[in-house]
């Protein structure tokens, strides 16, 4: 199992090495005029150095289970945190940015995580603000207001 393992991290590896080579064709730009193959480039990156890591992982003579189709996977919470990503995008239009972050990270921590009420609600509302004070303020991106409108 370990050399399939290595020839599949040498793939996206390799996958990785054409992103960035093509992205650099493309022209990078930079960070404050980026060009178009600057966000293909951090991804090829980010997906070479993953492919690296998990090569050299291979070596470490253990030997995985076969991802998520383990016995203990749970799926009940993979589907309702894929659905509740859908319904995110699809309700952020509605209701505005303010309710719908405030309402997903709290089912997300209340439950998901398990976490208690205040927690909770001091994770939603410091996560909302925070997020808002970076896009609006820092840079200069625009939510959907939704349902209130200030």
């Amino acid at each position: 199992m370990l050399k399939y393992d290595r020839i599949g991290t040498l793939f996206w590896t390799g996958l990785a090495i054409a992103i960035c080579i093509e992205s650099i064709r493309l022209g990078l730009g930079s960070l404050s005029v980026p060009g178009p193959g600057l966000v293909p480039f951090g991804a090829g990156l980010i997906l070479g150095f993953f492919g690296i890591m998990a090569f050299l992982c291979t070596f470490t003579g253990k030997e995985r289970k076969a991802g998520p189709w383990r016995p203990d996977t749970q799926w009940a919470t993979l589907i309702s945190i894929l659905l509740s990503v859908i319904g995110y995008a699809f309700l952020i239009d509605v209701l505005g940015f303010f309710v719908v972050t405030f309402l997903w990270i709290g089912f997300i921590c209340r439950g998901i995580g398990k976490m208690g009420w205040k927690a909770t609600i001091l994770t939603s509302l410091l996560t909302t603000v925070f997020c808002f004070l970076v896009f609006e303020y820092l840079l200069n991106i625009r939510f959907p207001r939704g349902i209130l409108r200030f």
